[in-house]
């Protein structure tokens, strides 16, 4: 019975020293929240651009370019890793579109 008090012990210590040591080194250290961003609020406003586009009539082959450029910058939203990326890819489509911020 000896071993397994002795056991016991030892295993609540490495417990109780690994539990103080990981909360004082994650206090310490800064999280970082870039892969914690909502892209779906981003992607909405290409949506309706690209929905204003196309429903508003006027030359065809504008429209396809348009279109196809939204689609572009629509994938690139979906694929971006970073809140930074994703507010450039927002900043040309309000600088190659009509479409307002």
């Amino acid at each position: 019975m000896g071993i397994n008090v002795k056991f016991t012990v030892a295993v609540i210590a490495v417990v109780v020293i690994g539990f103080t040591a990981s909360s004082y080194f994650f206090s310490t250290q800064p999280i970082s929240t870039d892969w914690m961003f909502d892209k779906s609020a981003y992607i909405q406003e290409i949506d309706a651009c690209l929905e204003s586009v196309t429903t508003s009539g006027g030359d065809v082959s504008l429209n396809s370019f348009a279109t196809s450029f939204l689609t572009n910058l629509r994938a690139q939203a979906e694929a971006s890793e970073s809140e930074d990326e994703i507010k450039e890819i927002l900043d040309r489509l309000y600088e190659v579109t009509s479409c307002e911020p």
